[in-house]
């Protein structure tokens, strides 16, 4: 963990190479000019929150104006991961470490980049995996070393691309969306409550995760668009494994499955927002997360966490398929 004069450093080697440009969301809504801290209720507060989701920080599916539990935890994590006191207290130095991450500018597509390069986009690498946190390093250089490799590797393994170490058009774009907040970290992990191999449902997740970003369409089934109970459709559809088009319907296929005995590849069941009965439907990817088209915040197919507070209460059961 990076201490804050180190943090500090990096801060101003990002301002002196011209890395940053204005967020308009955080000069309209003024963020930083107050403190922020626990049981508070402002406007600032929901702005404050939008940024800790899309930094994958926060899990809500509407923002608020209360300072409550969720975003004292969040402020935590992110201020743990900057290296500054873990208070909890949103106040100068911790807007200052936001800005300069939600500021960064993209990496710039000029070249594969590969262990023996050198040049400044090499040390503009460096510094986004440093900020990811995949490349413990003091400070960054311009030349490709086997860090950076591993550092690549390390990424890719997490955001489920083709682990080579090389910087390439995807990996530069999967970085990019990352330090946004827009691609969340993957990591296909072992079933609860089981062991064995699960290849067949760890292939069924692969393919789910093709389609992450594919936006969220009422009643639709293709990928230009789906609603909840047409991306499952789909994604088991192409291993031969025919299920009900309707997430009500979905929640009888197959055999029931508890909580404790998940598998990767089960499909989850969860009950709609206004009512108790089956309304919302998703694939379980292992490590207490699953893969859904979300009619929420994220608009879209994304990967959310089970354990999160809206969903937690919303699961109803599992449904092995195969």
């Amino acid at each position: 963990m990076p201490d804050s004069s180190s943090w500090k450093k990096k801060i101003v080697a990002f301002t002196l190479a011209g890395t940053l440009f204005a967020n308009p969301l955080l000069v309209q809504a003024e963020l930083g000019d107050q403190i922020l801290k626990y049981s508070m209720e402002h406007e600032d507060v929901k702005v404050l929150q939008q940024h800790l989701i899309n930094l994958n920080f926060l899990d809500l599916e509407e923002t608020t104006t209360y300072y409550g539990d969720q975003t004292l935890n969040a402020v935590k994590k992110f201020q743990e991961f900057i290296g500054l006191n873990p208070d909890g207290v949103f106040g100068s130095e911790t807007f200052e470490a936001l800005k300069k991450i939600i500021d960064l500018k993209p990496l710039v597509h000029e070249r594969v980049l590969k262990e023996g390069d050198e040049g400044e986009d090499v040390k503009a690498l460096q510094e986004r995996l440093k900020i990811l946190g995949f490349l413990d390093i003091d400070e960054c250089t311009t030349y490709f070393g086997p860090q950076t490799r591993q550092a690549i590797k390390d990424f890719q393994k997490i955001y489920g691309l083709k682990v080579d170490g090389i910087a390439g058009d995807e990996t530069i774009d999967a970085i990019n969306e990352a330090l946004k907040g827009n691609r969340r970290r993957v990591t296909i992990g072992s079933s609860r409550g089981s062991s064995r191999s699960n290849s067949l449902g760890e292939r069924i997740v692969a393919t789910a995760m093709q389609y992450l970003g594919c936006p969220y369409v009422y009643k639709g089934s293709s990928p230009k668009g789906f609603d909840c109970s047409g991306f499952t459709q789909y994604v088991y559809k192409q291993f031969g494994i025919n299920i009900s088009r309707s997430s009500s319907t979905q929640a009888n296929d197959g055999v029931r499955v508890d909580r404790e005995d998940l598998q990767i590849g089960d499909l989850l069941i969860f009950t709609g927002t206004r009512s108790s009965t089956p309304g919302h439907t998703g694939i379980y990817i292992g490590n207490g997360k699953f893969i859904h088209s979300s009619s929420g915040k994220a608009r879209g197919v994304t990967i959310s966490d089970l354990d999160s507070e809206y969903y937690n209460k919303r699961f109803l059961y599992g449904r092995r398929l195969y």
